[in-house]
């Protein structure tokens, strides 16, 4: 299993999403892209008129209503710690890193990323309202979706939990014997990060 934020074998890999943000080699949770090609059994399809279809998740306003970035200056490598989700990977040699990626601070571990999506409301309504994104139940008092997206036989599950209208923070998780698991401790880590956030 590659390390989430590394490169790919190609080392061509980009991530990419509607707010014209580039990382170049990095493998970053972009289930907010809408794009149904790579949509696995059992998600959201998009109504037929072409919008996307009824979830809770695009009920009520985004954020709360609120504006703004409060979490500019919060380093994404204290909203969550291998330690705090047992499943994910820690040790001495796997050590998280921050990545100061353009309006997408981000913390790259072994098994998992957390970023904090700074994109404007265009970037937050496409993460909460993409056909892929199914809707959990709030988090702390935030809203939550999750996105499962398959790279081959490996899983990785994404939460975004929503803080205002243009700024969300996602943790990806690739950590997991099967892709159920893989979303369980993607659930938890988000728990984690929830806490942290309303803390």
């Amino acid at each position: 299993m590659a390390p989430i934020g590394t490169e790919t074998e190609s080392g061509d890999a980009h991530a990419t999403c509607g707010d014209g943000g580039r990382a170049p080699g990095l493998r970053l949770g972009l289930a907010g892209c809408n794009d149904d090609s790579g949509r696995s059994a059992g998600s959201p399809r998009t109504a037929a008129g072409g919008g996307a279809a009824s979830s809770p998740a695009r009920d009520g306003s985004a954020g709360g209503g609120k504006t703004g970035s409060p979490l500019a200056d919060v380093d994404p490598c204290t909203l969550l710690q291998p330690k705090d989700v047992p499943e994910l990977k820690h040790d001495n040699f796997t050590k998280a890193r921050k990545l100061d990626l353009p309006g997408r601070p981000t913390c790259s571990g072994y098994d998992y990323t957390v970023e904090i999506v700074d994109g404007g409301a265009d970037v937050h309504d496409m993460e909460f309202q993409s056909s892929q994104a199914e809707a959990l139940p709030a988090v702390a008092g935030h809203k939550a979706v999750m996105s499962k997206t398959l790279a081959g036989s490996e899983t990785q599950c994404s939460v975004a939990l929503d803080v205002t209208t243009e700024e969300f923070v996602r943790g990806s998780v690739t950590a997991g014997d099967t892709p159920a698991k893989v979303c369980d401790n993607a659930k938890k880590a988000a728990g984690v990060v929830a806490g942290r956030l309303s803390a």
